[in-house]
């Protein structure tokens, strides 16, 4: 089976889009350095979130034991060569502790009133430590898992899927509790008195809804330019049904994070929702529920769209962007009252960001992706995928 190669006007107008973002944040630091480093690190989540994507939906379908997923796994295993991309942004965003999060400067840390033990949590090295762990072990496993999937399609052994899902239960096990606590250091503690259970499950939602935007993209492309033959419409429809699965589950846990917060009425909550609903924020926060869920739950209802490739992609646009919008939301609230970002908060800068985002995405993973046998020939279930239709 040839090799996918990637059309040199896709990796010209993806070196493009990277070269938009670099300049948008460079821009960004001339211009106002606060809003810059909050940008940076909306970007290195947006990012990361992608790349763990990959790494979660090839894990799921080896422990689910699943045949209809198989042509599409090597464009999520490719994702994992994301990360270490996701860990150079993280790396600058360490450089910059001191302008995104409070409980960085010290005096203001000691003179809070923390429950016991968060101050040892609030602390620069062991911050930046863990967050380099979980990177490594991120990264080792994927691309074990990845280097074992490609020398299946040598070996054609079915006794590699076996070691494949035990692989990927250890995998998904880590995934859970490391998603959970990056989104707590790196997203939550913009806000260090704020708290709620419910946030690592907002942010897995989101990971989940923006990661399935970006694989339909992706596998959109490919498929046009002559690749995943044979993917067909029904793989399509699956992954627009994942797509609108997640769409709902985002909405549902954003309502209860919030519901959550107006029932208990506790001050070091409710001030979440405060900063987001004044102002400016008001209508980007509308924006946002529109945008992420009301427009693509309805848009998704159709069937046929989810089966026509070119038509999915449009909606995965809309998901992927609003995915980054999210994170916007997310992260330049919580520097509200530091930074006074009072204004609307999407501009030209993050808009740059997003298709910086775009470029960096897009690169890597089809050209990691154009170095690989494009589908898992050696899996026991290549067939079974290949006839794949919605009856199965």
């Amino acid at each position: 089976m040839e090799k996918f190669k990637v059309p040199s006007k896709t990796k010209n107008i993806l070196l493009a889009c990277i070269g938009i973002g670099v300049i948008s944040l460079v821009a960004g630091f001339l211009v106002d350095p606060a809003r810059a480093w909050s940008g940076l690190l909306v970007i290195g989540w947006y990012v990361l979130t992608i790349a763990l994507f990959g790494g979660f939906f090839t894990a799921l379908q080896f422990i689910g034991g699943a045949k209809w997923s198989v042509v599409v796994r090597r464009v999520t295993e490719s994702m994992v060569w994301i990360v270490p991309v996701a860990l150079l942004l993280i790396i600058g965003v360490f450089f910059g502790l001191d302008h995104i999060y409070e409980w960085a400067d010290i005096e203001w840390l000691k003179a809070q009133h923390f429950q016991e033990g968060k101050e040892t949590f609030f602390n620069k090295n062991f911050f930046m430590a863990r967050l380099l762990g979980y990177f490594v072990i991120w990264t080792l496993v994927g691309f074990w898992m990845r280097s074992v999937s490609l020398k299946q399609d040598t070996t054609k052994d079915p006794a590699t899927r076996t070691k494949l899902t035990k692989i990927s239960t250890g995998y998904m096990l880590f995934f859970a509790y490391s998603i959970a606590l990056t989104a707590i250091d790196l997203i939550m503690s913009v806000e260090p008195h704020w708290y709620t259970t419910m946030f690592p499950i907002y942010c897995f939602a989101g990971l989940a809804y923006t990661g399935f935007g970006a694989l339909i993209l992706i596998t959109s492309h490919v498929k046009a330019n002559g690749g995943l033959t044979g993917m067909t419409k029904e793989h399509f429809h699956d992954l627009g049904k994942y797509q609108f699965v997640f769409t709902v589950f985002w909405g549902y846990i954003a309502f209860s994070q919030h519901m959550l917060t107006w029932y208990a009425n506790l001050p070091e909550e409710t001030i979440y929702l405060e900063h987001r609903l004044s102002g400016a924020w008001g209508y980007f926060t509308i924006f946002l529920w529109l945008g992420h869920f009301v427009i693509p739950l309805f848009i998704l209802l159709s069937s046929k769209l989810k089966r026509t490739p070119h038509k999915l992609a449009r909606v995965a646009w809309l998901t992927t962007f609003m995915g980054f919008v999210d994170v916007v939301w997310m992260v330049y609230a919580g520097d509200l009252q530091r930074h006074h970002f009072h204004d609307f908060p999407f501009k030209w800068m993050e808009l740059g960001l997003y298709i910086g985002a775009v470029g960096i995405i897009g690169f890597v993973v089809l050209t990691a992706y154009s170095k690989v046998v494009p589908e898992p020939i050696g899996d026991p279930y290549y067939e079974d995928s290949l006839n794949f239709h919605q009856t199965h």
